[in-house]
Formats: C-alpha cells, sequence, structure tokens
C-alpha cells in the first residue's frame, strides 16, 4: 500500500465517522421529537376517545335507542352504576374523576349495585348482556373479578 492510499484511506474512514456521527446526532434528534409527537398524539387520543367518566358510559350505551342491546345495557347496568356514582360523588367530583379512580369506582358501584343489576337483566331476559358489557370493558377495566350473576346476594 502506497502513501496516497493509506492517506486518502484515513481521510475518508475520518470523512465517514463525522458524517455518520452528524446524521447520527440530527436522527436521534428528529427520532426523539417523531415520537414525542406520537405519544401526545396517542394520549390525546385515548384521553378524547377514552370513556373514564360515568357520562362516557351513558353517552355509548343510552343514547342510542334504536339498538336493543344497548338499550338493555343502559336500563339494566348503567343505569344503576350511574344512580350509585351520583349518590357518591358531586357533579364537580365525577367531571374530575380520572381514569383509574374510575375504574376502581366503577368496580364498586357495580357491587354495591349488584342485586338491582342482576334483577333487572332477569326481568328483561337479558342475563347474558353482563358478559357481554364485560367483555366490552376487558381490556380498559379488569371487571373479570366481579361476578355478578354467580355471586351470592348478601
Amino acid at each position: 500500500m502506497d502513501k496516497e492510499t493509506l492517506i486518502i484511506g484515513v481521510i475518508a474512514f475520518i470523512a465517514v465517522i463525522i458524517i455518520v456521527r452528524f446524521l447520527t446526532k440530527k436522527a436521534f434528534k428528529i427520532l426523539l421529537v417523531v415520537i414525542l409527537l406520537a405519544a401526545a398524539g396517542l394520549f390525546g387520543y385515548i384521553y378524547l376517545t377514552g370513556i373514564h367518566t360515568i357520562a362516557g358510559l351513558e353517552e355509548k350505551y343510552c343514547n342510542n335507542n334504536s339498538d336493543k342491546t344497548d338499550s338493555l345495557k343502559c336500563v339494566c347496568i348503567v343505569e344503576p352504576i350511574s344512580d350509585d356514582f351520583h349518590e357518591r360523588f358531586s357533579k364537580e367530583e365525577l367531571e374530575n374523576m380520572n381514569e383509574v379512580m374510575f375504574a376502581k369506582e366503577l368496580s364498586k358501584a357495580l357491587i354495591n349495585k349488584r342485586k338491582e343489576i342482576k334483577l333487572k337483566l332477569k326481568e328483561n331476559n337479558a342475563s347474558h348482556l353482563w358478559d357481554d358489557f364485560k367483555d366490552d370493558w376487558k381490556d380498559k377495566f379488569n371487571l373479570d373479578s366481579i361476578d355478578l350473576l354467580n355471586r351470592e346476594s348478601r
């Protein structure tokens, strides 16, 4: 190997290192901005479309009277839950409730109103709707621990 080839190789190697380092810094900054924007968009989407209030449950099940299944879920499940929430919390507390608190209080409301819900489901011959309701929310809230229909009434 002659001196010229060695010098050109060293210069090329140094140039590649500088270019890679420069691009990595820029790419990292761009990637970081893209990740932050994606995360903000995701959280915004979840917050704006997520149901984390009793009003959200009422909106999902009680506003569409043409869907018989949702209407029955509203009358048999959501209305008793809503009554429990309104008995225990002020309007301001309900509006300011975060998703974690809502999930915890939803479980309590289901337990508090389990006799009423169970009775309404049986009156309407709609016991299967409890499993549908649990399936609707299995990814968002852990309702598996509430076995409403098989639990003994206290």
